[in-house]
Formats: structure tokens, sequence, C-alpha cells
């Protein structure tokens, strides 16, 4: 993959908005980082949610180079979107893919993980 590329895609998920968004959010919900109640300190909670973030947009990144270089290789990115219906057919829902792709063929779908100590990492048969 190109440099450019891998570099604008980090830099537009992971460094692009983060400060500038915490900053939005502080001033949007006070309460989530002040308060005589809060277990941890505002400084650490502060530090809670920019790594957390963080982690989150560096994974939305790897989705993204994931997806890059699957076209490289002549992979077909899909929808990752599946759309079916409860099991009482009464709402349409989606199952969300990282990736889903065709080649020669073949599907590909793709599950992708930057971690595996989170709970998220555990739900649904992930």
């Amino acid at each position: 993959m190109d440099y450019q590329i891998f570099n604008e895609i980090f830099n537009r998920f992971v460094f692009g908005t983060s400060k500038a968004k915490l900053l939005e959010n502080i001033a949007e919900n006070p309460e989530r980082y002040l308060g005589i109640f809060r277990p941890t300190k505002s400084k650490t909670k502060l530090l809670q949610n920019l790594l957390t973030s963080h982690e989150i947009k560096f994974g939305d990144a790897f989705e993204r180079l994931i997806e890059e270089s699957l076209k490289e290789h002549n992979f077909s990115p899909l929808s990752k979107k599946i759309p079916y219906y409860n099991k009482d057919k009464e709402k349409r829902e989606s199952l969300e893919l990282d990736q889903l792709a065709k080649k020669d063929n073949t599907y590909y779908f793709i599950e992708q993980k930057m971690r595996d100590d989170h709970d998220s990492a555990k739900r649904e048969g992930k």
C-alpha cells in the first residue's frame, strides 16, 4: 500500500478531530467528567475517554486500511450490512460485518479485532 494512502487514512480516522471532539463532549456533558460522586478524578476520566476514543478510531482506521488492501488485491468490497428479519418476522434488522468482499466467485466475511480484552470481543459470537 502506498504510504500516502496509509497516512491519509490514519490522519483522517485517528488524528484528525479527536481532541476537538473531546472538548465538545466535555462542554456538552460536563457531568460525565465532574462531580462529587464520581469514583474517578476528572483528569483520569479525561484520559480514559481519550485513550478509549483513540483505540476505537485506530480500529476504524484499520478497517479502512484492510478494505483498501483488499481492493489492491482484486477483491470487490460489498455492502457490510446484511439485512434480515428477526425470528418473529416483525422487524427488519441487519448484521454489520467489518469486511465483506468477493473474489473469483468466493465471498469472504471478515471480522477484525484490534484487542481481545474488551467485552465487545466476546459478545454475539465475535
